[in-house]
């Protein structure tokens, strides 16, 4: 952020705008499965909710544990397509509308064009409808397709926005056009880190001093006191006082690097035996490879993959080092709850980690796809502890004054009331 914008923030405090007058905001997404981009947004849209915006958000695919979290808030939320089944493999999920009808190499089947051209009609006629003021569309497909659809129904202000590196487009490279023309049709480009916005200028030719960056937010309110769970977690978990507790929080998808994880906890343990990893996240699929890759390593007994966790702080609570070990990244929620719960992180140096882990002691980042390197981290962490509890203390109060869901929240408020 620049000198200028945030003169311009700390001119219009949030309980102004918060008295604004009531606008309509749509915001479209693909699915509402758990997952980080999703969350972002039902805080956001939660959020606008309580400081009186009308709000909606249209998913192309019906379905999604998010939904109900809307619906309890009291936000309206519609769908292109009914999905009779609503798992991560479904054919009928909009991650895989995304890959089979738009952006794969060998032609689409009817099929799917037929189910992507019913939610893409879906949209149109639902904002036409509505009229909302502003249009604001997340992740590659929907970008697109919000800002079709935002220009058709004359919305003043189009908003699409970068999550991540622009690695889908080397995957499909249909969607680099899709991307362009949606740059082309918004108002504001959005990005959440600078590392995103700067890989969207090279990879697009778009000007990135059009690209607003504004960082997740995060509900820090669920870290609270997060200490003085350390011990019923650990005593739960089985770890004994002198166990190293090592956590990595995210979906078992391949780029998220579990596998060099485990080859370089494997590493760690030849000179530390009472290091102890936990793997939480919904298996995507690789769940029994990583399984049996430990075992083969001879840490089978080391390892445990604990599936989806409802409560992330109070796993991270008797914890004593976090991991993200992704291959690219936008900007990293997981990373974000880790520092949040005061614990000192072993990051990979892609996308916006080097920026979330800015200033933060006792936090080392490594090469990706390099097993050794983070190995050498994560002894690098161990070596130091126990740490001063200064530290984690100093983690904590960095990402309050970083980044809540209030400051989030205000960035949005003052676009989407700007005139454009």
């Amino acid at each position: 952020m620049t000198d200028t914008e945030r003169r311009q923030c700390a001119a219009v405090p949030s309980t102004a705008l918060a008295r604004g007058p009531r606008r309509k905001v749509l915001f479209v997404i693909g699915t509402l499965d758990l997952g980080g981009t999703e969350s972002q947004l039902v805080l956001l849209a939660t959020e606008l909710k309580k400081r009186g915006w009308n709000v909606e958000v249209f998913a192309l695919s019906q379905g999604g544990v998010l939904a109900e979290t809307l619906h309890r808030a009291g936000v309206r939320v519609s769908y292109g397509f009914h999905r009779p089944n609503p798992s991560p493999e479904s054919p009928t999920t909009a991650k895989t509308a995304t890959k089979s009808s738009v952006a794969a190499k060998t032609r689409p089947s009817m099929k799917a064009m037929l189910v992507l051209g019913a939610a893409v009609t879906s949209l149109v006629v639902r904002t036409a409808l509505t009229r909302p003021r502003v249009v604001h569309a997340f992740l590659p497909l929907t970008n697109f397709l919000g800002a079709l659809a935002g220009r058709f129904a004359l919305a003043p202000l189009v908003i699409t926005s970068r999550r991540g590196l622009g690695y889908h487009q080397e995957r499909w490279p249909r969607l680099k056009r899709m991307d362009r023309i949606a740059n082309r049709l918004s108002h504001v480009v959005v990005a959440n880190s600078h590392a995103v916005a700067s890989d969207m200028a090279a990879r697009d030719g778009y000007d990135i001093g059009r690209v607003r960056v504004i960082a997740n937010g995060l509900d820090l309110s669920r870290f609270d006191h997060v200490g003085h769970r350390r011990g019923d977690t650990r005593r739960h978990l089985g770890l004994d006082a002198d166990d190293v507790g090592i956590v990595i929080v995210a979906n078992l998808i391949p780029y998220k690097g579990h596998g060099d994880l485990i080859e370089a906890f494997a590493l760690a343990s030849k000179s530390r035996p009472k290091l102890r990893l936990f793997v939480a996240g919904q298996d995507r699929g690789i769940g029994p490879v990583l399984s049996e890759q430990a075992e083969r390593l001879g840490i089978g007994s080391k390892v445990r993959l604990l599936g989806t966790q409802n409560d992330v702080p109070g796993l991270l609570a008797g914890m004593d080092i976090g991991v993200i070990a992704s291959h690219e990244e936008g900007f990293c929620n997981a990373l974000m709850e880790k520092l949040a719960a005061g614990l000192p992180v072993v990051a990979t140096n892609v996308g916006g980690n080097p920026e979330a882990v800015s200033g933060m002691p006792g936090c080392v980042l490594v090469a990706s796809r390099d097993p050794a390197d983070l190995a050498r981290g994560l002894l690098a962490v161990i070596d130091r502890l126990p740490e001063p509890a200064t530290d984690r203390e100093f983690r904590q109060r960095t990402m309050r004054e970083r980044y809540s869901v209030g400051s989030m929240v205000d960035a949005y408020e003052r676009l989407y009331l700007e005139d454009k």
